[in-house]
């Protein structure tokens, strides 16, 4: 009786064990596909996971009938900040911008870090209208940044918006940022420090 009860208490805690052990595989394997999708500087989503997440907001957005636009954000002279005042302070504004911007977009929008100091934004279920506010408030929110060494910092934005997609998601995509792309271009050829949308024929501040 005694070796049966051993045995079935020996069992009982080999389970356990085994199943703790599973769980914080499953744990450890989690944080690891996360730590994957983050940009480590920003703790914004990096460029790679970003490449998947906008094919499943295209597509969600073709499902439901539902405007979004992208916005490609560049943190004017980041070069010269660079030389000027060394790469730590360089990280400090990349590290102060992205603060700003993940917390002035709502939880259904997406944010990454394009790479360097280039950001995209992903805003879901919103009219060009709603884009254009929501640029010039970014505007405003970031003139009022402060850093410790670094001068005031101004960015250029490129806007492109769709109503749903309407063909091959792929090559959507593609069109998509670069259409966005060249906006951010024309904003930085016409003085930087503003937003042009793939649409416009001039600078909007």
């Amino acid at each position: 009786t005694m070796v049966a009860c051993f045995t079935l208490f020996f069992a009982y805690f080999i389970e356990m064990l085994m199943t703790r052990t599973l769980r914080q595989l499953i744990n450890a394997k989690a944080q690891l596909e996360q730590l994957t999708k983050i940009d480590a500087l920003t703790n914004l989503y990096n460029r790679r996971h970003f490449d998947e997440l906008l094919p499943q907001k295209m597509n969600s957005a073709k499902r439901t009938h539902t405007l979004f636009s992208l916005v490609i954000i560049d943190i004017d002279f980041f070069k010269n900040i660079n030389d000027k005042h060394g790469h730590d302070i360089g990280d400090e504004v990349i590290g102060v911008l992205s603060h700003t911007l993940k917390t002035a977009t709502r939880k259904t929008d997406v944010v990454a870090r394009w790479g360097g100091e280039e950001f995209l934004i992903v805003l879901y279920n919103s009219t060009q209208d709603n884009a254009r506010l929501y640029c010039k408030y970014l505007h405003e929110r970031i003139a009022e940044l402060r850093y410790s060494r670094a001068d005031n910092i101004t960015v250029s934005i490129g806007v492109t918006q769709i109503p749903m997609p309407q063909h091959n998601t792929v090559l959507q995509v593609e069109t998509l940022i670069k259409e966005a792309d060249d906006a951010l271009y024309r904003a930085k050829g016409e003085g930087r420090n503003r937003t042009i949308f793939h649409t416009d024929r001039h600078a909007k501040i």
